[in-house]
């Protein structure tokens, strides 16, 4: 009976690794699609600090890159996911948010790189 017991539970290992394995490769994907529109926005931000016009079709890839970082994220951080998706909706038509609406939804590109920090150094049991 002990054999059985023993013989089932090392048939679970593998399983049990391969769905470690997987929410890693989850929490990656995750945090490389907020890291990617972290960096892209930053760079936009650099090119108009630099005297370049602004660019609806960059503005509108950003829009892009926040909402792809939304969807994987949501399963780590569902607060983020949101902050990610306003992010989006901000660059759909950044014209109409203020300082006091970017503010007030937590929207600032420090804020965001800050939590990601907190997401990129944060371990799971």
């Amino acid at each position: 009976m002990i054999t059985f017991i023993i013989e089932r539970l090392m048939g679970l290992v593998g399983p049990l690794m391969n769905l470690s394995h997987e929410r890693r490769e989850l929490r990656d994907n995750a945090l490389r699609a907020i890291c990617t529109a972290l960096d892209e926005t930053c760079l936009y931000y650099r090119s108009l600090e630099n005297g370049k016009p602004r660019n609806l079709e960059t503005e509108a890839q950003l829009s892009k890159y926040w909402s792809a970082a939304a969807i994987p994220i949501r399963h780590i951080d569902a607060d983020l996911a949101l902050t990610c998706d306003q992010k989006s909706e901000y660059w759909l038509n950044p014209e109409t948010w203020d300082d006091a609406r970017v503010r007030n939804t937590g929207i600032e590109l420090d804020k965001v790189r800050q939590r990601y920090r907190g997401l990129l150094v944060h371990r799971r049991p």
